[in-house]
């Protein structure tokens, strides 16, 4: 008996090509989805920053440590209709994306942008969630 090598041939061809485009099809998907995650993230970087520069643009010149109070008024003035209410949460009082670190007081200490709470190489990311563990930034 004889083996007809040209239909093994063919669909052993067949299938290497299967798994080719399988393979490249992986790869574009994968690099689409890589770079959308690096999009996202620079926009979100981008909208923290523009907030902080806000808060330093009002706050700076005339109150480096604003209150609580102050701080919330400016918050509420300033908020769009997409983004919720101020809260506390890890020893921070989160306007939007950026923490802000109050002391006993009730006054400014610093503030920390969440994603670059996120971006930190930290040996041990369980450590982040333990509240004060954010780096504070000075406001002015």
């Amino acid at each position: 008996m004889r083996v007809r090598w040209l239909p093994v041939l063919l669909t052993i061809s067949l299938l290497a090509n299967i798994g080719l485009a399988a393979g490249w099809l992986t790869t574009v998907v994968d690099r689409g989805h890589a770079e959308s995650d690096v999009r996202s993230t620079f926009r979100y970087l981008e909208a923290e920053r523009a907030q902080v520069q806000a808060m330093r643009a009002e706050f700076c010149a005339d109150n480096p440590r604003p209150e609580r109070a102050a701080l919330l008024a400016w918050e509420a003035s300033t908020r769009g209709d997409r983004w919720g209410e101020p809260y506390d949460r890890d020893g921070l009082l989160w306007l939007r994306d950026v923490g802000v670190k109050l002391d006993a007081g009730g006054r400014l200490e610093g503030v920390c942008p969440s994603m670059t709470w996120q971006m930190l190489d930290h040996p041990n990311p369980r450590e982040l969630d333990e509240p004060g563990a954010c780096p504070l930034e000075p406001l002015c």
